[in-house]
């Protein structure tokens, strides 16, 4: 006799962590998210400064200072650093800069965290900058933007960005090879005094955390005084959404053609966030999306496709991917387009219950680490978010209609208004192309 299967009981309703604040003597505010049973705790600095701060012949000098942080400090120069970390159990695992900030994120045993937090005092208060080391980073990134140059995705995305016309969304983050290969220590040294201060920053410390994980914050951080840090310069406003554009970067005898579908909308912070994230579920972010069920499991003209919908401080991106062969790439865009446009074949019931299951099902999942909860927090805090936000939001997912998906989605995602970025050999893929896109194409050549 086959034995009884137990009961599937719904899912426990699951809510994001909320902090506990410290504020710190020097100005810094520590956020400890109390995790229970997570031994490996997170750390993560914080700081509040855009890039469209940074001066515009230096593009890419804040993600070179925060990463340039862990090559050595004053009282830890060059490798002395790393074995003091390896010491304790400790090792950044993180360093770079978004369009809103930088952050520096540093993991370690519990236990060891009074002697992993001065270290980390240190890789923000006092990095040398060592000229030798400053050389290595640049060439290291000037290799990187020759090697994504020779990357159908990356160009591809790089020319959907670039269509965002003059905002620094359009260009790329951490610089390009003409705004990096100027950079030297003294630029780092001079972006470290003017953005890395007290009053910028925020740390996180997400883990199972002992009881006096605040006396030992404070002792590490609370005498941080760094010279007075003149004004940023104030954020610009979010660009305008873009006009309709089609844009081809010819790669000659490329054996991949790599698509990009987008246009701006919304942040989170928006009422219609909760719909979009359902929409853009159906559209492409779960496998069972339409254009991950049509292009690649009914039609076998791609092996990738899907979308993702990411929301900045002051505007959010839904961006679809597609890679395929050359012979496969117009009808694979044609496709695309035509998925995409829910207000010609509305969202149904089915579909956001299944969008739905989604959402909710994987988030828990997701962030089942102190690491997973800390980025977040971090994405959080640069994008002025407070963390019950998060709850309110995973309630309004659940109650979405398949009538309020379709709308969202229609409201901001309209046909008539994408950009569409096309990297692969222009000879062998144009023609075909031509007759999806009758008006024409712009034509990049590179």
């Amino acid at each position: 006799m086959m034995p009884r299967r137990p009961a599937v009981r719904p899912a426990p309703t699951w809510r994001f962590p909320r902090p506990v604040s410290q504020q710190l003597s020097s100005g810094l505010t520590v956020d400890h998210y109390l995790l229970p049973g997570q031994r490996v705790v997170t750390l993560v600095l914080v700081v509040d400064a855009p890039l469209t701060a940074e001066p515009a012949e230096l593009e890419g000098v804040s993600a070179l200072t925060i990463q340039a942080c862990d090559e050595g400090t004053e009282t830890h120069p060059g490798t002395a650093l790393t074995e003091a970390l390896e010491g304790c159990g400790a090792a950044v695992v993180a360093a770079g800069a978004g369009l809103n900030g930088a952050y520096l994120s540093v993991e370690v045993p519990g236990s060891r965290l009074p002697e992993a937090l001065p270290l980390m005092a240190e890789l923000v208060r006092e990095p040398v900058f060592a000229a030798d080391d400053v050389a290595r980073l640049v060439e290291s990134r000037l290799l990187a933007i020759a090697t994504a140059e020779c990357s159908p995705p990356a160009v591809a995305s790089k020319a959907f960005y670039s269509a965002l016309g003059d905002h620094r969304l359009a260009r790329p983050i951490g610089g390009d090879a003409d705004t990096v290969a100027r950079l030297s220590r003294e630029h780092l040294h001079a972006w470290h005094e003017a953005a890395i201060c007290p009053e910028r920053s925020r740390l996180i410390m997400a883990g199972d955390l002992p009881g006096d994980a605040a006396q030992w914050a404070d002792a590490a951080f609370g005498s941080w005084t760094p010279p007075a840090a003149p004004e940023l310069p104030a954020s610009v406003s979010p660009p305008a959404a873009p006009p309709r554009s089609v844009l081809l970067v010819d790669r000659p005898d490329a054996a991949q053609v790599s698509l990009r579908i987008g246009t701006l909308t919304p942040t989170r912070t928006h009422e219609d966030w909760a719909a979009l994230q359902v929409a853009n579920a159906v559209v492409g972010s779960m496998f069972g999306s339409r254009l991950n069920t049509v292009l690649r499991e009914e039609r076998g003209l791609t092996y990738g496709a899907g979308s993702s919908l990411g929301p900045g401080r002051d505007a959010g991106v839904f961006l679809a991917h597609v890679e395929c062969r050359p012979d496969s790439a117009a009808e694979a865009v044609r496709l695309a387009l035509e998925l995409i446009d829910v207000g010609a074949s509305p969202i149904t019931e089915a579909e956001v219950r299944n969008g739905i299951a989604f959402i909710t099902g994987s988030t828990p999942l997701r962030l089942d680490t102190a690491d997973a909860i800390a980025v977040l927090a971090t994405d959080f805090t640069l994008s002025r978010v407070p963390a019950d936000w998060f709850d309110a939001y995973m309630l309004g997912v659940s109650s979405v209609t398949a009538e309020a998906a379709t709308a969202a989605f229609t409201r901001y995602v309209r046909p008539d208004d994408l950009v569409v970025a096309i990297c692969g050999d222009a000879a062998s893929i144009e023609p075909e192309l031509q007759k999806v896109f009758p008006d024409g194409l712009g034509i990049t050549r590179q």
